[in-house]
């Protein structure tokens, strides 16, 4: 699970998919369809997200049945 010590740290998308044990692919998917928001980009385009932004996906994520029902693509 992921540690939120520092302030303000960011996250890459391989964390979050750790996280919620799913691919970095399956997430970009979710976000292209609009089941999750959008992730910032930083200067390179790579996406990053706050700890806010992870709480708002575990939310959702346990809290949709079509989460719950996902299959990996």
């Amino acid at each position: 699970m992921l540690s939120f010590d520092e302030p303000g740290k960011i996250y890459r998308i391989g964390e979050l998919a750790k996280e919620i044990d799913r691919s970095p692919l399956t997430i970009k998917k979710w976000e292209e369809s609009g089941l999750i928001p959008k992730a910032k980009r930083d200067s390179r385009g790579w996406r990053y997200y706050t700890e806010e932004d992870i709480s708002e996906i575990k939310k959702l994520f346990l809290e949709s049945d079509y989460f719950l029902n996902a299959k990996e693509q």
